[in-house]
């Protein structure tokens, strides 16, 4: 949960044209003070609002233009950026990063005609 709120408060700002990191600062000092003046509230939202809340902000992080270019442009880093975001969802976090690194390393290794490493 720490994560999706990280990207989803920069997802946020960038949606919103912040081009400075004083939007970030700004950004945790406005949700500080609203926990610290709204928190006895937040414990009668039931926890499936707060899992839809989360779902909703998530989708809207779909980068659908850039996975429409990668359809058109280079389809195997589409099908690097379906599967990592699989095994987020659907396995870990971690581990989907770790994967889909692991991949666009070895497709990046593949292209290039490097048999060994000189020093």
């Amino acid at each position: 949960v720490p994560c999706t709120g990280v990207l989803v408060r920069t997802g946020v700002n960038v949606a919103s044209g912040a081009t400075d990191k004083m939007s970030q600062f700004i950004n945790a000092v406005s949700v500080l003070i609203i926990v610290m003046l709204l928190l006895p509230m937040f414990t009668y939202i039931p926890m499936p609002v707060i899992a839809s809340i989360l779902m909703t902000s998530a989708f809207r992080l779909v980068p659908l233009k850039i996975m429409t270019q990668l359809a058109k442009e280079d389809t195997p880093e589409l099908f690097i950026l379906i599967f990592t975001t699989t095994v987020c969802v659907f396995g870990d976090g971690a581990l989907g990063l770790i994967s889909g690194s692991f991949i666009a390393l070895m497709r990046n290794a593949a292209s290039n005609n490097y048999g060994y490493l000189s020093f």
